[in-house]
């Protein structure tokens, strides 16, 4: 583990954990028992079986030996096992870093589908340094901690990029005042408006809409939230950020809540061709000053 990096519930750690669970309480043992014939203490078992801790393979054999597993089940706990081995690691980001933030960043590389909408700026995976940069100078100062971020998002950003194995589908509803504001300076602004424009007419993989002011509200004010979908029936969760920080949300009805407001985002909004006209035109706009 990172220092000062919490740990971080993956979502192949999670699945072998879970799968571990199914398998003790089959068998009728408790936790404690577990723990007593491994010779561990019971927190340790209890992180095994939450996804907060991956456990050595000869202690997955002990355990699954002692459950009685089939050899089926035996066999899909190696496949668990070296699914969650073989995910990527976790990404270094300063200690600060909220672990709503960490979650979020990990599950890039291995979501199938990110929908975002809202907030008063345009989203980290649409963002080029010049504008992340200004955005961070603005908001936490020129501090090396915040700098190391830019190939963290850099590594994200990748993941919605056509040359990876298996794109990102990305659809992203941004507001109009995040298409205007003048974050580094009209020419940061135009240079990051080109960039999303270039993105959304030549990546089938990404969708971007904007929601004009006249659209009126859409529920998400000054926040912004992010909905991961998973393309193996993993549930999907929620992500939000407000000036209360930042938040998960992986309830049912919850999620489910959001991402009905994110289809009435999507509704209200402007097309993914008028949006591309718009977008054009604030270049233009620019580009003439």
């Amino acid at each position: 583990m990172l220092p000062n990096m919490p740990e971080l519930v993956t979502q192949g750690s999670r699945r072998l954990g879970a799968a571990l669970k199914e398998l003790r309480e089959l068998a009728g043992l408790r936790i404690e028992e577990v723990a007593g014939h491994l010779d561990q203490n019971p927190g340790t078992v209890s992180r095994y079986e939450n996804g907060r801790l991956k456990p050595k393979w000869p202690t997955v054999v002990m355990m699954t030996n002692h459950y009685g597993a089939t050899d089926e089940q035996g066999k899909r706990i190696r496949e668990l096992y070296d699914a969650a081995k073989s995910e990527p690691k976790p990404v270094r980001l300063p200690s600060g870093a909220p672990s709503a933030f960490r979650r979020l960043v990990y599950e890039t590389t291995v979501a199938w589908r990110m929908r975002q909408v809202g907030g008063l700026y345009v989203h980290g995976l649409l963002q080029i340094e010049s504008y992340t940069q200004a955005l961070r100078e603005t908001l936490h100062g020129p501090e090396a901690s915040q700098v190391k971020q830019f190939g963290v998002r850099a590594k994200r950003q990748k993941r919605i990029e056509p040359a990876d194995p298996k794109p990102l589908e990305y659809h992203a509803i941004l507001d109009e005042i995040a298409m205007t504001r003048q974050v580094g300076g009209p020419s940061v602004l135009l240079e990051q408006l080109r960039h999303i424009a270039d993105v959304a007419e030549n990546w089938d993989n990404v969708t971007v809409q904007v929601v004009k002011k006249e659209a009126g509200d859409y529920g998400f004010g000054s926040g912004g939230m992010t909905l991961v979908d998973y393309d193996n029936g993993e549930p999907t969760w929620a992500y939000s950020e407000s000036i209360m920080g930042a938040q998960l949300m992986e309830d049912s009805e919850g999620v489910q809540r959001f991402a009905e407001m994110f289809d009435r985002a999507a509704r209200i909004a402007s097309t993914p061709d008028e949006s591309i006209k718009f977008i054009r035109q604030q270049i233009e706009v620019l580009e003439n000053l």
